[in-house]
Parts: structure tokens; sequence; C-alpha cells
């Protein structure tokens, strides 16, 4: 309150630093111990709705943001709180990838997946999934990145900008609710993001 208006750009910076010192300590505490957390019975659909509120408040009006959700999402049993950190994650990675604007879209759906596309997906079992779908028409990556994309501490963005920790944070939390998250994309043709999460009482 004491320095003068000129110092308010400092201040800022020092503010917007800390916050993300922060969370790259929650990241990497989340990184090392794991991702078990508080399970209970969750409502994806209201997280999506809640995450929709803060991507229209704080997303450039240059990105379009459509969602599609289902009335009838299967409640899931996981933390709230790391599943809505899993699904934020991908769409500030799209907002990133749309520096210039572009399409958010975001799109749930439930789906039973069985043995012969598991075989396809390793990290998937057979049984009846909420499927999350969230995609951008961003810059995409090419197949290198693509291989590395969930490898911890590996980054495309600038130094300073990232510290190659969401995903690979993303991908543990997601195997720890028996989920599975995939990823297709292609260079300069956007991306999509596929997170499936159990049903609950199957």
């Amino acid at each position: 309150m004491e320095l003068p208006e000129s110092s308010a750009s400092y201040l800022d910076l020092i503010d917007v630093n800390a916050r993300r010192g922060a969370d790259m300590v929650r990241q990497l505490l989340t990184f090392a111990k794991g991702a078990e957390g508080e399970r209970g019975l969750v409502q994806a659909k209201h997280l999506l709705r809640d995450i929709e509120k803060i991507l229209k408040g704080t997303f450039p009006k240059s990105i379009q943001i459509r969602t599609h959700l289902a009335t009838d999402l299967a409640v899931v049993l996981g933390d709230p709180t790391q599943l809505h950190q899993v699904l934020l994650n991908f769409c500030v990675n799209a907002r990133d990838a749309m520096p210039t604007g572009g399409r958010l879209a975001i799109e749930t759906k439930n789906v039973e997946l069985d043995e012969h596309y598991c075989r396809r997906y390793p990290d998937s079992l057979p049984g009846k999934y909420a499927q999350i779908l969230v995609s951008d028409t961003g810059t995409g990556m090419e197949e290198a990145t693509l291989e590395r994309i969930f490898d911890p501490f590996f980054t495309t963005k600038e130094p300073g900008h990232g510290t190659g920790l969401g995903l690979a944070v993303v991908h543990g939390i997601v195997k720890a609710h028996e989920g599975a998250v995939l990823v297709q994309s292609t260079l300069g043709g956007g991306s999509l993001f596929e997170v499936y999460l159990p049903a609950a009482g199957q």
C-alpha cells in the first residue's frame, strides 16, 4: 500500500510468479505422493459446468467455447478437486495452443468399452465409462511430441511458461481413478483429448 503506483507492474509480476511457484509445488507434491485424494461420488457434469463459467470469464473472446454435456452422464467415484484439475488443465493447454483464437469444444457421453477396444489402449479395462472429450482448433502436435506428452518435465513451452508437469500429473490422476486418457493431434490440425472415467457401481 505504501509503494508508488509505478510499482504496480512489478507487484503484478511478483503475484503471478508466486502463484506459478505455488502451482508448481502443488504439482510436484501430487506427482511425488501419487493421486489418491478423497474419493466420493462425483457428477462430472457439475464440474464441467463450473469450468465452463471459469473459461467464459477468463479466456480471450477470440476463443469460442462450445459445450455439449450429456444430462444423464454416469456418476463416477473420484476426488472432485483432482478431476477439476484434470479438466481445467486440458482447457488451459487448448487456450495456449490457440494464441490467435479458435474453438474449444467440450463434450460428454456415456460409453461402454469392450475387450477389442481395450486391447488397443492398455490403460483401459472393459466396462461402462463417462467419456469427456476436449478438443481445440489450435497448433496441434507432431508425432515426436505426442510420444512424450505425458512424460514428467517434458514441455514445448518457452522457459518460465510451463513446468512440464501438468499433463504428467493429469495422467497420474486419471490412472489412479482407474481411467484412461488418450490424445489425438496433427501439426496444424488441432488436438483432441479423451478422458474415460469408470462409472460408479458397475
